[in-house]
């Protein structure tokens, strides 16, 4: 589950080293999603947000000491996808089906992934799979403050770390992100970015952002269709990250010098 599980390894020590060269005591994640980056984060407070209420319910659920359903058939997962809005199961109930028993985590969109047979013949429990990995990654989450909560509505807390990823323009996205106005997103990293360390993944951005890191990988759509695309982190030009970079860069041209 998460879109960032395949290229955290590669972003992450960015956000780390950061947080370890200024000394930032608190990491924020307004668009927290599947958790793939925020539980390598090492970082005194950790405060992870999104507006998915299962999603989170799910994660505190297991925080708390909360155990997972062994399985989930096909007929329990199109029951709960047809009633989950009348509001008669728990959220956390939902979210484990909805997330850990969907195709790629994609929340009752991406068709059902419990027990299947895949092209080459093989039984494969995506089910099983999913639910392993997240039981896992909740263990370097315990100390992590997980909510549900707008990023607009974000706290900031001195100066600190803030990686964005938010749903991508002009792609696939969840229900809940339809409606998402891109223009007000990039004024409010404008705005944070001057006296905080601000990182956006997207696949692109205004001309008065950066690139420092790009990759090309493939996503996958649902489970007949993947494009290839290129992820990329950004910062905005005038912010505090910008201003750190230059610096690493000032130190290096003198010792070379």
């Amino acid at each position: 589950m998460g879109s960032k599980s395949r290229i955290a390894k590669d972003i992450v020590p960015i956000i780390q080293k950061c947080i370890d060269d200024n000394n930032i005591q608190t990491y924020i994640e307004p668009f927290v999603g599947g958790c793939n980056v925020i539980d390598k984060v090492k970082c005194q407070f950790r405060y992870g947000s999104d507006l998915n209420k299962y999603l989170i319910a799910l994660f505190n659920h297991l925080q708390n000491g909360g155990t997972l359903l062994p399985e989930v058939s096909r007929e329990l997962y199109s029951e709960i996808r047809a009633n989950y809005k009348n509001g008669i199961y728990e959220d956390w109930y939902v979210g484990n089906i909805g997330f850990l028993a969907s195709y790629n985590g994609r929340w009752f969109d991406g068709g059902y992934a419990g027990i299947v047979h895949t092209k080459s013949g093989v039984i494969r429990n995506y089910y099983d799979e999913a639910k392993r990995n997240i039981e896992m990654q909740t263990q370097k989450l315990k100390q992590a403050i997980l909510e549900v909560k707008d990023y607009r509505e974000v706290s900031l807390l001195n100066t600190s770390m803030i990686y964005c990823d938010p749903p991508y323009a002009n792609t696939k996205r969840y229900a809940n992100a339809t409606k998402f106005d891109y223009n007000e997103f990039w004024n409010k990293i404008r705005e944070w970015s001057k006296d905080n360390f601000v990182l956006v993944s997207e696949l692109d951005s205004p001309d008065d952002f950066i690139c420092v890191w790009e990759q090309q990988i493939k996503r996958t759509v649902d489970n007949t269709k993947r494009v290839t695309s290129i992820e990329k982190l950004f910062t905005y030009k005038n912010g505090k990250y910008t201003d750190y970079i230059k610096s690493k860069l000032q130190r290096c041209t003198q010792v070379i010098s």
